[in-house]
């Protein structure tokens, strides 16, 4: 019986420290015993019997590499380190780049256990996922939805607050579209940001909350009212309902994170971050637990002053001259904006062929824009433009080439994201002027609802003439690098290598205009050898050679093999992910990879 007490007693006393543990340090006890050991110090691992691209092309394969504290110390058995792992002849590729993705926004445009509205084909089945998700959930204090598209409005029908208000109305919903650049909400999330009766004080640029032509009330459908992560009328919601603390914020993001690595993934370039998201990402570096390498943006928007361009600089500053792990978070870069992807937005040369007359505009008075680029380049931050339309790129092109005039000896690597449509004058420019284009191949995935729109939006010529020229761009000597525009597509490399070599879907359909195919390894280098380039690391990560990082992948099938059917591209599993000489990921079974858009 006295043993049983002292028992009781020991066990009691330990639940009483780790509370008051738990009190006085809160979640960092929790992150303390969470860490996973993947930052502050490399792994060790041998990989022998491997068919190694290296990525360089001077010295293209190998079959075998010794990793010792995270860098690799040769590419030969002969100094084995650590962990011994045969890989049987399997194909070995450095780590893989996400070079656009949007890891923070899944979080904030969607409940984290919300059901995806992608693959909703009627207004009622998107309504039946929301009703269920909200009677389950009723601790949901903000439930956000999204991928809903504007197809399931039949006759004239449009997004109205009303329609969810039936649904729920004592606590603010918002639906956000597919596209991410328009938003459907109930009344309680109007009331809340202020924007019910009239556009809130704070609301900027031109964007549109859509209004009542009788009673002046917002109905409900919201327009180019975000820029994500930084600011707009569902952000000033997210803020004041607060539906996560910061630490939850770092679980959540850490879980994002934590599913690249299962697609082959070691790096990526977030395109909607700011200061506050840098801190999440800090923490779990901190934690050293960051499963990823990291290039976060610092969105400049509308809700931007000027002076914010310093405060990015000195918090990018800040990061690289810290105490953290090096070469995993890198934050000296600005997203700008020129144009948008919507319709009278996206700036072209010629109007639209849809019969409107319309040819687009940019996002800013053009000298405002030119400022923004202007201290952006003077202060060293790396500038990356959003820009779609072929007039937008032009101009931005402009703008860069007298910059570079009045300043010549200073090497930059701005980059244009998504790059849509460029005309054949300014293909030459990106290799003359050291500028990157930042591509997103899911785009030319071959739907064939999304590419009527654009047969109608652009016309056949202008498709096969000068949209997504990727095979252009890289015989013209340009950098091109490849990124999934996550969550508006799979993050997984395997799908933009399949659409890049074989311009199809998954069952052959080739789409409704051509696209120019790349070799696998034309775009294997998309994904590994020039994003590394484009952030800085192309001594460091990117290939496979002695003092680069530890950063690889083992695919389940032999894609740079002559014999391999590339119409199988998109199946290709990633069996074993290393970064930092620590395995990340590992899948030696033979299920097959479940590739889902609805999710």
């Amino acid at each position: 019986m006295k043993k049983k007490s002292k028992k009781w007693i020991i066990i009691t006393s330990v639940i009483i420290i780790l509370i008051i543990i738990g009190y006085f340090f809160r979640w960092d006890f929790y992150f303390y015993f969470t860490s996973k050991g993947i930052n502050k110090k490399g792994g060790d691992i041998t990989i022998i019997n491997a068919r190694i691209w290296t990525g360089d092309s001077v010295d293209k394969w190998k079959t075998s590499m010794a990793i010792k504290d995270g860098i690799i110390i040769s590419m030969d058995d002969n100094s084995p380190s650590g962990k011994v792992i045969d890989a049987k002849g399997k194909l070995i590729v450095p780590g893989m780049w996400d070079a656009h993705t949007h890891p923070h926004s899944p979080y904030i445009l969607t409940s984290p256990e919300a059901p995806t509205l992608f693959g909703a084909k009627t207004l009622d089945e998107v309504l039946n996922r929301v009703k269920n998700y909200i009677k389950e959930h009723p601790e949901d204090k903000f439930p956000r939805f999204f991928g809903w598209f504007s197809h399931i409005f039949k006759d004239g029908q449009k997004p109205t607050r009303q329609i969810l208000d039936s649904i729920v109305s004592d606590r603010p919903v918002y639906l956000v579209k597919h596209n991410g650049h328009a938003h459907w909400c109930n009344t309680k999330a109007l009331e809340i940001a202020g924007a019910l009766e009239k556009d809130p004080p704070e609301f900027r640029g031109e964007g549109k909350i859509e209004r009542d032509s009788v009673t002046g009330l917002a109905t409900g459908y919201l327009e180019e009212t975000e820029y994500g992560a930084t600011h707009g009328l569902m952000l000033n919601v997210f803020k004041r309902v607060k539906p996560y603390t910061f630490e939850e914020q770092v679980i959540i993001q850490q879980l994002i994170l934590e599913e690249y690595p299962k697609l082959g993934v070691t790096s990526i370039w977030a395109k909607d971050g700011d200061i506050d998201i840098t801190r999440v990402y800090e923490k779990i570096l901190r934690n050293n637990s960051l499963p990823v390498r990291a290039n976060l943006d610092n969105l400049f928007t509308y809700y931007s002053e000027l002076s914010d361009l310093k405060k990015f600089y000195d918090r990018g500053v800040e990061v690289k001259n810290s105490d953290l792990p090096k070469d995993f978070l890198r934050t000296n870069i600005v997203k700008l904006y020129i144009d948008l992807p919507i319709e009278g937005w996206m700036w072209m040369f010629e109007p639209y062929s849809d019969g409107s007359g319309d040819a687009g505009k940019p996002s800013y008075n053009m000298d405002y824009f030119r400022k923004q680029v202007e201290i952006s380049d003077s202060l060293g931050l790396q500038i990356n433009v959003s820009i779609y339309g072929d007039r937008a790129l032009n101009e931005c092109m402009n703008i860069m080439e007298e910059i570079i005039m009045k300043n010549p000896d200073k090497e930059r690597r701005h980059t244009f994201e998504h790059s849509e449509f460029i005309i054949k004058s300014d293909l030459p420019r990106f290799k003359k002027l050291g500028i990157i284009a930042s591509m997103n191949p899911i785009v030319s995935y071959p739907d064939k609802t999304f590419q009527e729109h654009m047969l109608n939006k652009f016309g056949i010529e202008r498709l096969d003439e000068v949209f997504n020229p990727y095979k252009d761009l890289l015989d013209n000597g340009a950098i091109v690098v490849s990124g999934s525009d996550f969550p508006l597509a799979p993050m997984d490399p395997l799908i933009g290598i399949h659409i890049l070599v074989n311009g199809t879907d998954f069952e052959g359909y080739k789409g409704l205009w051509r696209l120019k195919l790349l070799s696998v390894e034309e775009a294997l280098k998309t994904y590994t050898v020039y994003p590394a380039y484009a952030s800085w690391m192309e001594n460091k990560i990117g290939k496979l050679k002695p003092g680069f990082y530890g950063d690889f992948v083992m695919l389940s099938d032999d894609i740079l093999s002559d014999n391999f059917p590339k119409e199988k591209l998109y199946k290709v599993k990633a069996i074993l992910t290393v970064l930092n000489g620590h395995i990340v990921h590992e899948d030696f079974s033979n299920t097959e990879k479940i590739i889902d858009f609805n999710k």
